[in-house]
């Protein structure tokens, strides 16, 4: 070779040779290289023949970049240095040689050798060829060797790792008719290369003898591909394919899933995806059990301008339904559901929606495990919020879905319009903040709804107090226990059983009106003046449904609340004074602040509690949480009167080093007016119990938490809750104990102690252990219990699993115990698999010990 001018320039600073290139010769000369990256945008499946819209925008978007930028930009130019450039004039090729450096658009290129025939178009680079993408991928290469003006060529010995860290490989690869690259011998896995033996076989890879993607199809094939877990071949499928990166949807059979109930059957899932445009699509199932025959599925989905909706609907015709319990809703041949869901929005601070379900029976959807909810709700709305205020307002329709073969019917309620609503005012009123919030709900319930006001009493004595199981499910017991009506509806009485859901329909419209203002003297204490107004409504139309249905001759609900129209108004003013004075202690170490605090608060009388059902103010636990609420009852049905006083004092430690402690403890006063608390609560005497908590972390990554409450005259412990949250090196783990005295006004005759907790343990960087339990230590279970047992556990499960990056395994077993009528037991073991960007799963069988048919 005759070298007609040669340079040579030592690497170091700024005086690498450098060359301009046109951008068309480097697009086609690094196309090939890039295109590889498409295999890894939609990652094969052995299960997966196409991919839905969702699916296909989660998939890394590398594929062939340069092309499109060539197109785009003809005239662009790329920055080419290295160690020596030698140019051949006679036979008119450039060589660049050393460390080959190729920039272009945020586009790196690395090489030991590039050469570049400029009469033929012939690139040829060689030795470690490395591709860095804007997107961050990295492509490793050989050798790459490129012709006919870039458009074909050839590559040998090609890697591409993505951002994901997902990898393919090659021995070579070819592109021809400027549109389809050819990769031989490929192979692609999520593992990463064993670092002591990278040639040992990672824990899962797909080979293919050719993998061929079609830029104009929009297609990548696979050919002779085989399945490999821990380099063993255990699936062969001669032919493959799936969309490339650039395709946002496209039609085919999305992965079957693999199914098993013990009423149903082994089963199959085959669902088939139709891209039927970019802004809607459909997807249609047929899941074939072994026992009840073929269920079809459906789902219609579609994007508007301002939201997205959604309908889904599925059927089957039973071929074996006397295979369920025989009083179960699951014995009738047709069974179906159809649901829908919706979002929209008006505009930045306004948006509407709905959710519908329309079933044949209340357990179809439970049954066929198309969810797992407790409950179905109906739900029409339209919400509102800006940074002061906000307004929400539904039609809701909720059925509470019973477990298949319980023997109980759904509790059914149709609630009207609820709104609420909430306004802050923008200007200040005298200097404090005025605020404004209203609530209005109208509701129709078909049946009745009790509890207990004696729960535990009736585990010695089964014929003692609220019947409530069976009031709520009376067709169920009368099926039963015929005859029996006149000794349940003897134990039904004010004394033994809360109405909590009345038959009828009730309406209610609350307005309420609050002000506040917080002022600061010169030593720092804080004064808050504040004063409230509110006014309640109500319309209660309350029908027997026992006496209506014939079950009953005398009156039941009209014991509780009066039966027929009956209109309740009450209101009630609020004024009070909260004071605090906050006291800093800083050092070097940290600080602490000490904070007395007390409130007094003035009220009339309440009224009218009694007038309406109480519907959502049934929750009631008084401890630190709510010792300086004005209002302790948690929902709007119950009104908290009379005047009172809350006194306390917060502590506050936090130090350099992350130690942190922080406490409460005070006490509630009842100063004049009727005191409206039940009995148990601990604010049902003029002095409340006290209460107190102490949270404590030692650590960052550990919190303790101590909650409690003691008896107002010899500080005896009345009930007391212990927390703790940690995690430490290769051990994490969190215990919840409570312990509850007895109260023999409540039928509760001895301590009650429950102990809860979880906990994981990773034994190494792959492989961990878990476990959690529940466990009733002492007491009584909640219902009707001929012979308790104390101790007894309540649910426990425990289980194992290996994880890397690249495969997840794990096997769980879980149990809960049918420690009371309102328990159904469950005992089940599932397993799990992930193989990254490819497939997950999980199998779950059902343990019954006495079920002979398992």
């Amino acid at each position: 070779m005759v070298v007609a001018d040669q340079r040579k320039f030592d690497r170091k600073c700024h005086d690498r040779p450098r060359l301009l290139v046109p951008a068309p010769e480097l697009a086609y000369g690094i196309s090939i290289i890039a295109m590889a990256a498409a295999l890894t945008a939609a990652p094969v499946s052995i299960e997966t023949l196409a991919t839905s819209q969702a699916e296909a925008q989660q998939a890394p978007s590398v594929s062939s970049p340069f092309d499109q930028i060539a197109a785009d930009d003809p005239d662009a130019r790329m920055l080419l240095e290295a160690d020596e450039l030698i140019y051949d004039l006679d036979n008119d090729i450039v060589a660049a040689s050393g460390t080959v450096d190729i920039y272009y658009r945020g586009y790196t290129i690395e090489a030991e050798r590039v050469d570049y025939n400029q009469k033929t178009g012939q690139v040829f680079a060689r030795g470690g060829v490395k591709v860095v993408q804007p997107d961050g991928n990295v492509i490793y290469a050989e050798t790459v060797e490129l012709t006919d003006q870039f458009r074909e060529g050839f590559v040998q010995e090609l890697t591409l790792v993505t951002t994901d860290e997902t990898r393919f490989a090659a021995q070579s690869a070819e592109r021809f008719d400027d549109n389809v690259t050819v990769f031989n011998a490929g192979v692609y896995t999520a593992c990463k290369p064993c670092e002591e033996d990278p040639e040992k076989p990672p824990f899962w890879q797909i080979k293919a003898k050719r993998i061929i993607h079609n830029q104009e199809e929009k297609t990548v094939y696979y050919e002779d591909a085989t399945f490999e877990l821990f380099g063993m071949p255990i699936a062969y499928l001669p032919f493959l394919s799936h969309p490339d990166p650039t395709v946002k949807q496209q039609s085919g059979f999305l992965r079957p899933t693999f199914v098993y109930d013990k009423d149903l059957g082994y089963g199959v899932e085959i669902p088939y995806y139709f891209a039927l445009a970019p802004d809607y699509d459909l997807t249609v199932s047929a899941t074939t059990y072994s026992l009840q025959g073929p269920l079809g599925e459906f789902q219609w989905r579609q994007r508007l301008a301002s939201g997205s909706y959604m309908i889904r609907g599925a059927g089957i015709y039973q071929l074996n339904p006397q295979e369920f319990e025989p009083t179960s809703d699951n014995n009738r041949e047709e069974r179906g559901a159809i649901q829908t869901e919706g979002l929209f929005e008006i505009n930045e601070f306004w948006k509407w929606g709905w959710t519908g379900t329309l079933q044949s029976d209340d357990i179809f959807l439970r049954t066929y495990d198309l969810t797992s909810a407790t409950e179905v709700r109906d739900t029409l709305f339209l919400s509102g919020q800006s940074a002061r205020n906000w307004f929400d307002g539904k039609i809701l329709h909720y059925q509470v879905l019973k477990e298949s073969g319980d023997n109980q019917n759904s509790l059914q309620a149709f609630l009207h319009p609820i709104v609420d609503y909430n306004y802050i005012f923008d200007d200040p009123v005298m200097g404090g903040r005025l605020s404004y919030d209203s609530n209005f709900m109208s509701r129709t319930r078909d049946d009745a709804e009790f509890l207990p006001l004696f729960p535990f009493a009736r585990a010695n004595d089964p014929e003692f107090g609220c019947p409530y199981k069976s009031l709520n499910d009376i067709d169920s017991f009368i099926d039963r226990s015929p005859g029996s009506l006149e000794r349940i509806f003897s134990r039904v009485s004010p004394d033994t059983c809360e109405l909590i859901g009345a038959p009828g329909t009730t309406t209610r419209f609350i307005n309420e009106v609050k002000w506040d203002r917080t002022l600061t003297d010169g030593i720092g204490q804080q004064f808050t003046p504040f004063a409230g107004l509110r006014g309640d409504l109500y319309a209660i139309d309350v029908e027997d449904t026992y006496v209506e249905a014939g079950y009953a001759t005398t009156p039941i609900i009209d014991q509780f609340i009066p039966e027929g129209n009956n209109n309740v108004v009450r209101g009630m003013a609020t004024a009070g004074l909260e004071y605090r004075y906050p006291i800093l202690v800083s050092d070097s170490w940290g600080y602490q602040i000490l904070e007395p605090m007390a409130q007094i608060i003035a009220r009339p009388d309440a009224t009218g509690n009694d007038e309406v059902t109480n519907d959502d103010a049934l929750s009631l636990v008084f401890d630190d949480t709510n010792l300086f609420q004005v209002d302790k009852f948690s929902g709007y049905d119950l009104l908290e009167g009379g005047t009172r006083a809350n006194v306390g004092l917060r502590y506050n430690l936090k130090t350099n080093t992350g130690l942190g402690i922080a406490g409460v403890f005070g006490q509630s006063y009842q100063l004049a007016g009727e005191n409206p608390f039940p009995v148990g609560s601990g604010l049902e005497t003029d002095r409340s119990d006290y209460v107190g908590a102490l949270y404590f972390t030692p650590l960052p990554s550990v919190q303790i938490a101590n909650r409690m409450r003691l008896d107002e005259d010899d500080f005896a412990l009345q009930r007391y809750d212990l927390e703790l949250n940690g995690r430490y090196g290769i051990a994490s783990s969190s215990i919840i104990y409570s312990n509850i005295a007895a109260d023999p006004q409540q039928g509760i005759d001895e301590d009650r102690q429950e102990i809860q907790g979880r906990a994981r343990l990773r034994l190494n960087e792959n492989w961990s252990v878990w476990g959690a339990g529940r466990y009733e230590i002492s007491g009584v279970s909640r219902s009707t219990i001929d012979n308790p047992q104390s101790p007894q556990w309540i649910s426990n499960s425990f289980g194992f699993g290996y994880h890397n990056e690249c495969i997840s395994l794990s096997v769980d077993y879980r149990r809960t115990y049918a420690r009371d009528e309102d328990t159904i037991p469950d005992e089940r073991i599932t397993f799990r698999f992930s193989l990254r960007t490819l497939v997950e799963g999980q199998y779950r069988h059902d343990v019954n010990p006495g079920d002979d048919d398992e």
